[in-house]
């Protein structure tokens, strides 16, 4: 009997704390769309997965692609989606869900910058489902944080008591046990069915950001993962396109070396790993399609554009990758 209570009492105890962890994750943790899109890639099949930061969430249109191509598409990109969390976001997919072709958008940013601990940071492991590629997530990127990162997200929401009852509303609204969108339209932005981020007029308070490029800047997590999403899709027959969307003359005039630097490093690697790359900041097709890069296609210097400008650079992203 004392040795059934010695081990009862832990019991109790651990089971009284995920009871509670799990209460407040729902009461402070809002729906958002990584929610949906992690849903739609783990229960749907696409011909074409679109990954990346949030310039290829605002910037690619899965169903301005699809008219040109006549394939299916989903954008699964977000803002925060480094080259780790698109790989295990890909693995994720593959495992029921295979693609025929990943449309990889290739931020400069976002390899030369390390990724803060916030919120975003778990976003996508947390509405993961379980699995072999969460458990790999988390011993890849997760187990090196902050315990609370993964366990309990409502941590980085402590602050935001005030957004609880919305929270609440939210979660017993049919958008949200349906895995709607509906809950995303605001001021400046919707979410679409095909996970388009439609970006609607009216500039972004922002400035334009000089940024270097040099090889020892690259993180490199950065490089490693990216070149095992590469080796992945070779090696499970997925056709890979890289693609660096355009950004506003001014922000492409004051940080010209560092973008074809990039693209420069990303062209030696698509000659090693045997993949499409397509650079719309520098050479032959920042030529021929430069007209993407007035900046009043864009709500910020940084290169999100507006839902109709996007919706016309993806058709003629579409077509050139027809060509290809």
């Amino acid at each position: 009997m004392r040795i059934f209570k010695r081990i009862l009492v832990p019991v109790i105890f651990i089971a009284v704390l995920f009871a509670v962890n799990t209460y407040l994750n729902y009461l402070l943790v809002p729906y958002t769309f990584t929610r949906y899109k992690v849903h739609k890639i783990e229960t749907e099949t696409f011909d074409d997965l679109i990954l990346g930061s949030s310039h290829a969430g605002t910037d690619l249109s899965p169903s301005a692609i699809s008219s040109v191509t006549g394939r299916s598409a989903f954008n699964a990109a977000q803002g925060e989606e480094y080259p780790v969390d698109s790989y295990f976001f890909l693995k994720d997919a593959a495992g029921k869900h295979k693609p025929n072709r990943l449309i990889y958008e290739f931020d400069p940013n976002y390899w030369i910058t390390a990724q803060d601990v916030s919120a975003n940071y778990a976003g996508t492991y947390t509405e993961m489902q379980p699995g072999k590629a969460k458990v790999q997530y988390f011993f890849a990127k997760m187990w090196k944080a902050d315990f609370r990162t993964s366990i309990a997200p409502w941590y980085f929401y402590r602050a935001q008591l005030s957004d609880i009852e919305r929270n609440l509303f939210v979660k017993r609204s049919d958008d949200y046990k349906n895995f709607g969108t509906g809950t995303f339209d605001s001021a400046t932005q919707t979410v679409e069915a095909d996970g388009f981020i439609a970006v609607k007029p009216g500039k972004w308070d922002d400035e334009i950001i000089p940024r270097d490029w040099s090889d020892d800047m690259i993180q490199d997590k950065a490089r490693d993962y990216f070149i095992r999403i590469a080796e992945f899709c070779r090696r499970e027959g997925i056709e890979l396109v890289v693609v660096t969307t355009p950004v506003p003359a001014e922000t492409l005039a004051a940080n010209e070396l560092s973008y074809a630097s990039a693209g420069a490093e990303m062209e030696a690697l698509s000659k090693t790993y045997d993949f499409t790359y397509m650079n719309y900041t520098d050479g032959d097709l920042l030529e021929a399609r430069r007209e993407f890069t007035d900046s009043e296609l864009f709500a910020d210097w940084d290169g999100h554009m507006y839902a109709d400008a996007a919706r016309r650079f993806s058709v003629a992203f579409a077509e050139d990758l027809e060509k290809t």
